[in-house]
């Protein structure tokens, strides 16, 4: 298994206009001998086309499929990234300065892949928009907690919590860490013996109370780490 992430820093490569300025193509390309010449040449199939305004944030490319191919001793295989821009110059001399690039490939002995090709299969299934790891809403009345003698304000608060499935191929939308990107692919090989990885808060906000204290004085405290505002796959 195989996945190509590209990482695009911040610039200001912008250009007005209905149409977007800039071009990405992925391409897998493999050497071929010229009939009659010592020299090689390169064939090459479009993987993937995508188009876009800014240069920012981070792209995730599934190649397992080319990456398969990579297993036969007598080919060379590799990967093409081309970007094209109305403004090629400033872009090709700048490009070390944004864009960085890493590929991440999982290969496994034949006998750590006998699971049945049902149960792999079953984990490809895209979840649904419903289902994916996301902030879910719950808000906590102090009263139900019993807690509603002592604390003045507020009477409650949105807690909100985690819940939703991690699948693969993890996407930057699910705060997911390199960690997790290798567990699920592991666990889309071995689903029996190794977990998903978990839906869990990634970023938190805090919360001030007004409340009595032991002697009775009133007291305002911030406490931290009280509201779920982001979700993750760890």
């Amino acid at each position: 298994m195989a996945q190509l992430q590209i990482r695009l820093s911040p610039n200001s490569y912008h250009v007005s206009g209905s149409g977007p300025p800039f071009e990405l193509s992925l391409y897998k390309a493999s050497q071929m001998a010229l009939r009659g010449m010592s020299t090689h040449a390169y064939s090459r199939k479009l993987v993937v086309e995508q188009s876009f305004l800014h240069l920012h944030g981070s792209l995730l490319f599934n190649v397992t499929e080319v990456a398969k191919e990579w297993r036969a001793p007598s080919k060379n295989l590799g990967l093409i990234l081309e970007i094209a821009s109305p403004r090629a110059g400033e872009l090709c001399s700048n490009l070390n300065s944004f864009l960085d690039a890493s590929l991440l490939v999982v290969s496994f002995t034949p006998k750590h892949c006998k699971s049945s090709r049902a149960k792999r299969s079953s984990h490809f299934v895209p979840a649904g928009l419903s289902n994916v790891c996301k902030p879910r809403r719950l808000y906590i009345s102090f009263s139900d907690v019993g807690w509603e003698n002592w604390i003045i304000a507020p009477q409650g608060y949105l807690a909100n919590y985690c819940l939703g499935e991690c699948p693969f191929p993890l996407t930057e939308e699910l705060n997911s860490t390199n960690h997790a990107i290798l567990q699920t692919m592991v666990h889309s090989l071995d689903p029996e013996g190794t977990p998903q990885p978990c839906c869990v808060p990634v970023r938190l906000s805090p919360i001030s109370i007004l409340y009595y204290d032991n002697d009775d004085n009133v007291v305002l405290r911030h406490y931290e780490d009280m509201v779920v505002d982001e979700c993750g796959c760890r």
